[in-house]
């Protein structure tokens, strides 16, 4: 997780993100333009698309969402998260959590560490 603080500011980071929250609508980029542009070594890989929250520094592991219950589990590590395949699924998601400050991620995982791209925020 080392990697974010290399873009900046988590304040900084928040308002790339909120640059960016549309950014899988309208403007496109690919798993592999962020992996390029974030500098990652050749053996991170995308994992899929998360969602991060960054006061807890937790991760949504799971939503039960039908007509009977919404419920939300929470994780720490990076790798219990739950993962999306597309960004538009995580940002739907994401919207139905109310009470906390969230960030959909690309989730990535190097044989060193797992590193996150935020690409939206609901604040």
């Amino acid at each position: 997780m080392g990697q974010a603080k290399k873009r900046g500011s988590f304040e900084e980071r928040v308002k790339q993100a909120q640059v960016h929250q549309d950014n899988f609508y309208g403007i496109s980029a690919s798993v592999e333009d962020i992996r390029k542009e974030l500098g990652l070594p050749d053996d991170a890989q995308s994992i899929g698309y998360v969602i991060h929250l960054p006061d807890q520094d937790e991760f949504v592991a799971d939503i039960i969402d039908n007509d009977m219950a919404f419920s939300v589990a929470y994780a720490k590590l990076p790798k219990m998260a739950k993962a999306y395949d597309k960004p538009k699924l995580a940002i739907a998601d994401a919207k139905k959590i109310t009470k906390h400050k969230l960030l959909v991620c690309v989730l990535f995982e190097s044989s060193k560490q797992y590193m996150i791209n935020d690409i939206w925020s609901n604040y």
